[in-house]
C-alpha cells in the first residue's frame, strides 16, 4: 500500500513539470513578460501550477495555460483601459 500511495504523491510533481515545460516555452517568449525577471516568472509559474494542481486539475496543457493567463494577469503591465 506505501508504493501505491507514493506513487500517487509523486503523480502531481510529474503532472507539474510537464505542465512548467508547456508554460515556460510560451513565458519566455511572451512580450508582455518580457519586462520581468527570469527567476519571478519561474517561481510565479510553478506557484500558479501548484495551486490548480491542488484545486484537482490534472491535464498539463489546462495547467500550463490556466498558468500563464494567472501569470499575465499579475506581471503583464497595464494597458491603462
Amino acid at each position: 500500500m506505501d508504493q501505491i500511495f507514493s506513487e500517487q504523491v509523486q503523480v502531481p510533481d510529474a503532472v507539474v513539470s510537464v505542465a512548467f515545460d508547456k508554460a515556460w516555452s510560451f513565458v519566455e517568449k511572451d512580450p508582455l513578460l518580457a519586462h520581468n525577471l527570469q527567476a519571478v516568472l519561474h517561481s510565479r509559474l510553478r506557484t500558479y501550477l501548484e495551486c490548480s494542481i491542488r484545486n484537482g486539475e490534472r491535464n498539463a496543457l489546462k495547467l500550463a495555460n490556466e498558468a500563464i493567463r494567472n501569470l499575465r494577469a499579475e506581471l503583464a503591465p497595464s494597458t491603462g483601459q
